[in-house]
């Protein structure tokens, strides 16, 4: 029964791990080459009462450089008429954690002018609203593993988001 293991002693038994351990290698890299593709499109959501958050990303595992598309839209389910007004900050805003260690949060309303059309949202039933951001991973964030939210600001001062994670340059693979 074990005739065909004797063959395998001695240095048949080095040859074969040798053979093993390069088909492992090969496999490993040809797969890795894979995991470098920049991934696909991700879509999370949340719900708050009749409102549904949605959180789409155009990759979950793009290469340093590679450009990200981030979309936040937020739809009424309900039926009755939503309206938030905040004083001073965006209702919606996108935001990622940027950085290796120190997390340093970029947002999308960083740098615009607060509108009044920013500061309100208003959506009958059915109705919703979608903000777009672009963000390209530096080499800070490589092998790093990414938080994105899309937040919904409260009157009341608190908030609503849906999120995801994403990695960058994750791996095998050197992602260049």
């Amino acid at each position: 029964m074990w005739e065909w293991a004797r063959g395998f002693m001695g240095g048949d038994w080095v040859r074969l791990q040798r053979s093993l351990s390069v088909m492992v290698m090969v496999a490993t890299l040809l797969t890795g080459c894979f995991l470098f593709d920049g991934g696909e499109p991700k879509t999370r959501a949340n719900r708050y009462t009749d409102l549904e958050l949605r959180l789409w990303i155009s990759r979950d595992k793009p290469r340093v450089g590679q450009s990200v598309d981030i979309q936040f839209t937020v739809i009424n389910h309900g039926t009755g008429r939503w309206v938030i007004e905040l004083p001073e900050a965006s209702v919606m805003d996108i935001k990622v954690g940027t950085g290796a260690g120190v997390r340093k949060w970029i947002y999308w309303s960083d740098g615009r002018e607060i509108t009044p059309e920013m500061r309100r949202l208003e959506l009958a039933p059915g109705e919703s609203k979608t903000i777009e951001m672009t963000w390209v991973p530096s080499k800070d964030e490589l092998y790093t593993s990414m938080p994105i939210g899309g937040i919904l600001r409260l009157q009341e001062g608190g908030t609503a988001e849906a999120g995801t994670t994403i990695n960058v340059g994750r791996g095998l693979l050197p992602p260049y």
